[in-house]
């Protein structure tokens, strides 16, 4: 199967909320053309993954300074493959066109955050190198 990697576009919109949807984040499909203008403004990657023509695969990339270095850090921000296309090498294209991003952005360190209950994550992260280095903690913030 030929995955291909390419930039976001509004007229991803749908395929994007459904992805999320999947990861657990309701998504309206109206509120994705913002969101994808917002992070472009602060230079954040948004990319998908497209089989046969069809978006299977989305990846957020963050990139920031840090006080406790001289490189910035790229945060993997969201990851999600279609339940359809999974194991099949979509995630894997991702991970490494958002490693390269982050190369190319001069980053030192690639991390991302997940939820404890995503055990089948967690394995895929192992099974591709990424090594589990700490917690998160949060809050949801009120308005």
């Amino acid at each position: 199967m030929a995955v291909s990697i390419r930039a976001a576009e509004p007229r991803d919109a749908e395929a994007i909320a459904g992805l999320l949807v999947q990861l657990g984040y309701p998504a309206d499909t109206a509120a994705i053309v913002p969101r994808l203008e917002r992070l472009g403004i602060v230079g954040d990657t948004v990319s998908v993954a497209e089989v046969g023509g069809k978006v299977v695969g989305l990846a957020h990339l963050q990139v920031s300074p840090t006080i406790e270095s001289d490189r910035p850090v790229a945060k993997l921000g969201a990851l999600v493959v279609d339940e359809a296309s999974r194991r099949q090498g979509v995630g894997r294209a991702l991970i490494a066109a958002m490693k390269e991003e982050a190369r190319s952005r001069g980053c030192g360190v690639f991390f991302l955050t997940t939820s404890e209950l995503r055990d089948d994550a967690h394995v895929f992260y192992g099974q591709i190198g990424l090594q589990r280095t700490g917690r998160r903690y949060g809050t949801t913030l009120s308005q």
